[in-house]
């Protein structure tokens, strides 16, 4: 077995002192020509033992910034109900909202269909920051019609969920929804928000709430800061029954009988 190398060695070094907690989530790691120093290698050695620590998923390099201890990632599941605040809480940080803007305009052509009224309906627009231990990690926005919800505007959004203020107000109960989700590059405005460099990638979720009646309650976007986040998909494998063996006899092979053609393709045959 091929000895291991020499950057692949000092990164693993360099990951126990990470996991030690010599270096914190967020912390910015000492200038290359100090850690060629404290690790005995060249400068070309420790780039390569960096890099091996980015594709690790451990370290983020920033230009003109520095590198920089990758912050733990929120994990969120592709299946089952869709809770932002859940997924946080369960990576245990403290969950904060900060309403940005609430207004009501009218609904364009595409609004109108996504959200099955009519163009120039009144529709109530609603964009938050959730913030996790202290640092903003997405900016969540919703449209809804205004005639299904009046009033909403007035709703204090820090305090209270969008969904729980349908089902306890308004007796909308959202059971179903279908999701796209896409990798974008943030606008100046919304890296403002994130407090995020320019051009900064983020997850981009665009989701269609029904209640149970069939009736679309909500149109929402959901911008995720690609650096914090990512989503965890869980499929099952289906197994096909194994195919009976062929069994001789007399070194004649037995054959089943064709099976009918199925009414389709009987149809087809026609």
């Amino acid at each position: 077995m091929p000895d291991e190398p020499l950057y692949s060695v000092i990164a693993s070094r360099m990951q126990e002192s990470i996991t030690a907690g010599k270096w914190r989530e967020g912390d910015r790691l000492p200038a290359e020509r100090q850690l060629c120093g404290d690790y005995g290698v060249s400068r070309a050695t420790l780039r390569q033992a960096l890099d091996e620590l980015e594709e690790r998923g451990l370290i983020t390099r920033h230009q003109g910034r520095g590198t920089f201890v990758t912050k733990a990632r929120v994990q969120l599941p592709i299946v089952g109900v869709f809770s932002i605040r859940d997924a946080m809480e369960a990576h245990g940080m403290k969950m904060a909202t900060r309403v940005v803007s609430v207004d009501t305009l009218e609904a364009s052509r595409q609004l109108a269909t996504d959200l099955a009224c009519l163009p120039g309906d009144k529709v109530i627009y609603v964009e938050r920051l959730r913030i996790g231990d202290g640092e903003p990690m997405v900016l969540d926005t919703a449209h809804l019609r205004a005639d299904l919800f009046p009033g909403l505007e007035e709703v204090d959004f820090t305090a209270r969920s969008l969904y729980e203020v349908l089902e306890s107000d308004y007796g909308r109960v959202a059971t179903e929804a279908q999701e796209t989700l896409e990798p974008v590059i943030l606008t100046p405005r919304e890296c403002e928000l994130l407090e995020v460099p320019p051009h900064t990638t983020a997850l981009l979720t665009r989701r269609i709430t029904t209640d149970a009646r069939g009736v679309v309650v909500a149109l929402g976007h959901v911008l995720l800061r690609g650096d914090r986040s990512r989503y965890l998909y869980k499929r099952t494998v289906e197994t096909t029954p194994a195919r009976p063996r062929r069994t001789s006899l007399d070194g004649v092979m037995r054959r089943k009988a064709p099976r009918r053609p199925t009414e389709a393709l009987k149809r087809r045959s026609e």
